[in-house]
């Protein structure tokens, strides 16, 4: 969908910071934009994050149709209504986080994932999705470990590892829309590579 950006990676990959970035951007040279996060955004899908990062021993299938809810909820009162007025709109994170999390690294098939996702979010698709890639061990060195209590970070390297190969993954099966970015490049140099990229498909 025209003019809806996402950004994916692993933990500590510096996702809100470029969304940080992109904003002030966009508001010092007069574009319109909003930024919001899956999952949350909203007053509800922040409650649903809270369950999600907290309780231990949620199956794959319950994560999958909460972040759904989400999700649901998130793009109809939140993305496409910003979509339609014209607004650029920078999502942390989105649907491929569930393909790689609860799919590739969590054991459920791509086609099931889908089903519900496509149910979830109708239409809407990233015009563009940024991969920022970093290995997980590195990543954790450079945020100072998991959050205490974040279900999904004190998952184990093993399963971080294999959310990257998920990643590698998607991005190789859908190359008009991933753009795979070195994570461990300078701030500057990952959001020169970013802005380049929405200059050159006319989002910016």
């Amino acid at each position: 969908m025209k003019n809806f950006v996402t950004l994916e990676g692993g933990e500590g990959s510096g996702k809100s910071t470029v969304i940080q970035e992109l904003v002030d951007y966009c508001n010092q040279n007069n574009i319109d934009c909003i930024a919001t996060r899956e999952p949350g955004g909203l007053a509800v899908c922040e409650e649903i994050r809270k369950i999600l990062k907290s309780t231990q021993g949620l199956s794959v299938e319950t994560q999958l149709l909460l972040f759904s809810a989400s999700r649901n909820h998130l793009c109809q009162n939140l993305i496409k209504p910003n979509l339609d007025s014209g607004k650029i709109v920078f999502c942390d994170r989105f649907y491929d986080s569930t393909r790689v999390y609860q799919g590739y690294a969590g054991g459920m098939s791509d086609e099931d994932i889908m089903l519900i996702t496509n149910y979830a979010v109708g239409d809407i698709k990233p015009q563009v999705t940024f991969f920022l890639d970093i290995d997980p061990v590195l990543a954790f060195q450079r945020k100072g470990g998991c959050d205490k209590g974040d279900v999904f970070e004190e998952a184990g390297i093993e399963f971080h590892k294999k959310v990257r190969e998920g990643y590698y993954k998607l991005a190789e099966q859908e190359k008009d829309r991933f753009v795979v970015i070195d994570a461990t490049l300078s701030k500057e140099e990952v959001f020169d590579k970013v802005i380049k990229v929405l200059k050159e498909r006319n989002i910016l």
